[in-house]
């Protein structure tokens, strides 16, 4: 069709004829008519990426993204065109956030923005997301006051969506364990807590701690940990006083390495929790070996059949990085790929991307995405979910939760046995 022909005579003298305008009018006249631009209306499509550099976390979110985009454009692109990633670093700080995501959308361009590894960073994010409404979809943050800003005011805040877990969701999933495994099973009934003051952790604990008590469990100690923290012995030691059976970690800012070999040395209790840094293979080197018997929410990070796509997904990341993948680095992989289908169906204007992204269904490498009327993405049988795998002595690691997909026992730490 030629779009010139379709235009007033004065939209064509504007227009000056020329093939880059006549290439934009066609553009404006496909939004309009369906939200699908044409292949030939521009060369690439941006995607902008933010991740604190230099961190587990931001690490495995850019591997992730640079392999989903090597993988799109090698299957032919986002409806025949190039995907672009423009990547930026928020430097693991709130402010960090808001500087690279209005980069992204007023300078860059980009049609949307994912990652970031912070709930803080994530909430600063959502403050510029209602003034430039570029869709900006979380990998990488848990609290679920981004979800509720949806829920309260959807007009503003329908442009977020969350591809990855909630506070809400690893706070059962950790109870889970917590009960039905070391109570009922090994009949742990005193239990120890130490968590980072952050976002995420504060948003989890109310719910973890209630499902406890109610189980039986007692908390014996209950510690919390600046994010600026690298002596960690004199907390372990308080907490190792109160005689709990296990503790449970809550890390994502710290480098989680550095307590779990503290506490390998102070040969503590069994522990077992959300461990950012744990989520990588480089973790057991980290600790010089001593994670040995640590155990962590996976969400990604094991080579588990989560969905028929995950294990050679994750045999091809651990051979192109040479490490394991991060808890970042499946949602964000799944990420570009719900947004390329959902670019290939509604368009990269706003509001139409918004709704294509509502009516997605897809099966990824970590879960199957559909996403709920808060933009959360749905939980549970069929969807996702969350297990527990723990470091063996070798190095490697054994999923020991949930029972249906559990490969070993849990084992006691080698000072414990």
């Amino acid at each position: 069709m030629n779009c010139l022909k379709t235009l007033t005579p004065a939209a064509r003298t504007r227009s000056g004829g020329t093939r880059r305008h006549w290439m934009g009018s066609c553009a404006a006249l496909a939004l309009a008519a369906g939200g699908v631009l044409p292949a030939h209306a521009e060369d690439t499509v941006k995607i902008g990426v933010i991740a604190p550099f230099n961190t587990p976390p931001g690490d495995g979110l850019v591997n992730a993204a640079r392999l989903a985009a090597e993988d799109i454009n090698a299957a032919g692109g986002i409806g025949g065109r190039k995907l672009e990633l423009v990547i930026a670093n928020d430097e693991y700080k709130p402010e960090g956030a808001v500087n690279a995501y209005k980069k992204l959308a007023l300078s860059d361009k980009v049609v949307a923005v994912v990652g970031t590894a912070s709930s803080g960073a994530a909430m600063a994010v959502l403050d510029q997301m209602v003034r430039y409404k570029v869709p900006f979809v979380s990998t990488g943050a848990a609290t679920l006051q981004l979800s509720e800003r949806v829920s309260q005011d959807y007009a503003r805040h329908k442009y977020w969506f969350r591809v990855m877990h909630t506070t809400q969701e690893m706070a059962d999933a950790l109870s889970d364990f917590a009960v039905r495994c070391l109570l009922k099973e090994k009949g742990y009934d005193r239990a120890a807590i130490l968590a980072e003051n952050a976002v995420w952790a504060k948003g989890l604990l109310p719910t973890l701690k209630q499902n406890l008590v109610q189980a039986g469990v007692k908390i014996v100690a209950d510690e919390a940990f600046d994010v600026d923290t690298k002596d960690f012995k004199p907390l372990l030691s308080k907490i190792m006083r109160a005689e709990p059976q296990y503790i449970i970690d809550l890390s994502s800012h710290v480098d989680g390495a550095i307590y779990v070999k503290q506490w390998g040395e102070l040969q503590g209790p069994p522990m077992f929790g959300v461990n950012a840094s744990g989520a990588s293979t480089r973790f057991w080197k980290d600790t010089e070996g001593r994670a040995v018997s640590h155990m962590n929410l996976m969400t990604g990070s094991q080579r588990v059949a989560i969905t028929p796509k995950t294990i050679p997904w994750y045999d091809r990341y651990v051979a192109r990085y040479k490490v394991s993948p991060d808890y970042t680095s499946g949602y964000t992989y799944d990420a570009l790929f719900l947004l390329k289908q959902a670019i290939e169906k509604g368009g990269t204007e706003p509001d139409k991307l918004v709704a294509a992204l509502e009516g997605a269904d897809m099966v990824g490498v970590v879960a199957r995405w559909a996403f709920e009327k808060h933009h959360n993405a749905r939980f549970g049988t069929g969807f996702r979910a969350i297990g527990v795998n723990q470091w063996r002595p070798d190095g490697e690691r054994s999923v020991v939760w949930p029972a249906e997909i559990r490969t070993e026992p849990v084992a006691p730490p080698p000072w414990k046995r």
